[in-house]
């Protein structure tokens, strides 16, 4: 069987690798990106989303973060699930965004599975960390459908200072179950806020790559 892995940003996803590629090994898969072959300056001027805009953050193929438009890059990730279905098994969207996808294979987006998660754990406080602050508003107003004691900080994978992670972290102690809402977040990241908090701490990449990976 053969696995598609499918970034928002440009692939090769060497930040996701380096951090889980362990997951992949003997996995016959194939990567793409809804960047690939895009310009800094084309995404800047095409894709970055206008004011008032929900959007997402990823990463360049040269480590950059980026914004991009939640429509525009969904019709792209769309794009890509029709060129490449025919030649996989199992598809995998590399984002934590809300995507509405058909296709005539199986997808697996780690936002539903994330959030089945924890209706499971039903905790009475939720923690979640977006990239950026901008995404906030938008996060609760997604979140707040499952659980209403939610609070939200934001921290970028990409760009962020450690040290302003742990102090985050220090906040929001109190929080029973911790999502950390982005692709982009590491095992490290996890692992910082974890021992700060001492909560179960959901890393999403983890958890979509497992379940993928345990499937084909």
């Amino acid at each position: 069987m053969k696995l598609a892995l499918l970034t928002i940003g440009q692939s090769p996803r060497k930040d996701v690798y380096e951090d889980i590629g362990y997951l992949l090994k003997d996995i016959d898969f194939i990567e793409r990106g809804a960047l690939d072959g895009l310009s800094k300056d084309f995404i800047r001027r095409r894709l970055t989303p206008k004011p008032g805009e929900d959007f997402y953050v990823t990463r360049l193929r040269d480590g950059t973060e980026v914004k991009v438009s939640k429509k525009l890059i969904e019709e792209r990730i769309r794009n890509l699930i029709m060129e490449i279905e025919d030649k996989v098994d199992l598809i995998v969207v590399l984002c934590t965004g809300d995507f509405e996808i058909k296709s005539k294979k199986p997808v697996l987006l780690p936002s539903k599975v994330i959030m089945e998660i924890v209706r499971a754990l039903s905790p009475r406080k939720l923690g979640i960390l977006v990239p950026l602050h901008d995404q906030i508003r938008m996060a609760y107003r997604r979140w707040c459908k499952l659980i209403k004691n939610i609070v939200v900080q934001a921290w970028s994978p990409y760009s962020g200072n450690v040290n302003s992670l742990k102090e985050i972290a220090k906040k929001i102690k109190d929080v029973d179950v911790m999502v950390m809402d982005c692709i982009g977040y590491s095992t490290v990241h996890g692992r910082i806020v974890k021992d700060i908090i001492k909560k179960p701490t959901l890393i999403p990449r983890v958890i979509a790559l497992s379940i993928a990976t345990s499937m084909v």
